[in-house]
């Protein structure tokens, strides 16, 4: 797909944003397979799969406007080590179809991943993986469902990343492009301007975010992955107080990497799934 202005400026958020027209054909799901398959919740219907078998799941959660295809270099190394992975397509994006009638929220996606996961049979452990936007739904996630143990982040969006100024400049971005996404990706213009619209509640929510403080957390962050001085600053110090005075919390700095931490680094994203499924198994 041509990239256009809008898309850039997702990109600019560190939200590399691609979408897929490819849809997949139903078929009955079952918590004993979700092995490739749609799930109808909300009247959406989310493409999961799960694959692998071991007593914890480590859940891949996608960047914004990513689908599951770029955890397919990382996924069958943590299942080789004896772990069960789950990975699927948020609405709208990839194989997942989205119902437009219900308004865009965080809080309405980690809604969906959570009904995925009990339709799915997974009761946990839960090592949650979160990538960019992903993150934030990782971190919600993590507040209110007591099956996740652990997270790993990856350039993850978290509390203090998006200040009103970063959201103002941001906004004024992609509202200036709005007509010409709609005209060259309707698909995506479907998910990608209600989440634009939503941004300055959703940056109150992940500021509201409060995640126990004993729940281990990897944090990952890319040398490279704001395009300005400015918004790297904000970036890196958000992370740094996330992280800081709490021995649960590691911040790894990755050298040399853009904001796709899993493409650019994939051994040292998979050292540190290994190591927290290895932890969370004794929580």
């Amino acid at each position: 797909m041509k990239r256009i202005p809008f898309i850039a400026a997702l990109a600019a958020l560190s939200l590399i944003v691609f979408a897929s027209s490819v849809r997949a054909q139903g078929k009955p799901i079952s918590a004993d397979t979700c092995s490739s398959s749609l799930l109808g919740i909300d009247g959406n219907q989310i493409w999961v799969n799960k694959e692998g078998a071991g007593n914890v799941t480590v859940v891949f959660e996608s960047g914004f406007g990513n689908d599951s295809g770029v955890w397919s270099q990382i996924a069958p190394r943590i299942r080789a080590v004896g772990t069960q992975t789950f990975v699927y397509d948020r609405a709208g994006m990839g194989k997942s179809t989205i119902d437009t009638a219900v308004p865009y929220s965080l809080d309405h996606d980690v809604h969906i991943l959570r009904k995925a996961l009990t339709d799915c049979g997974i009761k946990g452990p839960v090592v949650m993986v979160g990538h960019s936007y992903g993150g934030a739904i990782s971190l919600l996630a993590a507040s209110e469902d007591q099956r996740i143990k652990g997270l790993v982040l990856l350039d993850a969006v978290v509390p203090g990343v998006w200040p009103k100024s970063e959201v103002d400049k941001n906004l004024k971005m992609m509202r200036a492009q709005y007509a010409e996404v709609r005209a060259q990706a309707p698909g995506l213009a479907k998910v990608a301007i209600p989440w634009a619209e939503a941004m300055p509640e959703t940056a109150k929510k992940v500021d509201s975010i409060r995640v126990s403080a004993t729940i281990p957390i990897v944090d990952i962050v890319a040398e490279k992955g704001q395009n300005d001085p400015e918004s790297t600053q904000i970036w890196r110090g958000a992370h740094m107080a996330f992280t800081a005075n709490n021995p649960h919390r590691e911040y790894l700095f990755a050298a040399g990497s853009s904001h796709k931490v899993m493409i650019d680094k994939p051994d040292l994203v998979v050292e540190a799934i290994e190591k927290m499924v290895e932890k969370s198994k004794g929580l």
